[in-house]
């Protein structure tokens, strides 16, 4: 309740593409911690699989509640096997798995996705598992609404079979573009349902381009 009032946000397809999903990515843009919350409270009933930075863990308190929440520490810019062999567990065990691809926050709270990490594509590949792309509206701001967007699932099956790296540099090429394609489907969604804050978003947006 407490999410909800701050920051109020429609999720859109839920039921037809989140719910119906059994294990799998999922995939989503990163705006805040909030992006996080929401997607806790408001999606998974037991347990969100997550991966975090590290340094997130070094607090006594968060890492408490963010390991009984389910989330798995990452040590970025280095080979992490404990991370993978959890990842691999938690979707060798038909359950979602959350991940950022951009890899950090988008700080500047623009629509452009930073270049991807070839995690998600390394991980679905290694387990055949699908992918569901996830698109915040905007940046969150206190009591304003948002929009959480569903996409629709896909799988990267034509990659399957190659390993070689040129293979993964085009599935996460494919991962991106999905993305890309679920932005469009939440912009049209946001304009024709709630033209007046899709109007003044893309204000803001100009606005902060000058």
């Amino acid at each position: 309740p407490v999410v909800r009032f701050l920051w109020p946000t429609k999720i859109v397809n839920k039921k037809e593409h989140f719910d119906s999903m059994g294990g799998g990515i999922v995939i989503c843009n990163h705006y805040r911690i909030q992006d996080t919350l929401i997607a806790a409270t408001r999606l998974y009933k037991k347990e969100l699989h997550v991966l975090a930075k590290a340094e997130a863990f070094k607090n006594k308190a968060k890492n408490k509640f963010l390991r009984k929440m389910g989330a798995i520490p990452v040590k970025r810019g280095e080979p992490d096997i404990e991370a993978t062999k959890a990842v691999l567990k938690v979707l060798k065990d038909d359950k979602k798995l959350a991940i950022y691809p951009e890899g950090t926050r988008n700080l500047e709270g623009t629509e452009e996705m930073r270049e991807f990490k070839q995690g998600c594509a390394r991980f679905a590949l290694k387990t055949k598992k699908p992918i569901l792309p996830m698109i915040y509206f905007k940046k969150h701001k206190l009591f304003h609404k948002n929009f959480l967007y569903i996409g629709e699932m896909f799988t990267l099956e034509e990659f399957y079979e190659d390993k070689s790296q040129d293979a993964f540099e085009r599935a996460t090429q494919k991962v991106y573009y999905k993305m890309v394609e679920t932005r469009k489907l939440c912009n049209e969604y946001v304009k024709e349902h709630s033209p007046k804050i899709y109007a003044k978003h893309e204000k803001e947006l100009l606005e902060s381009k000058k």
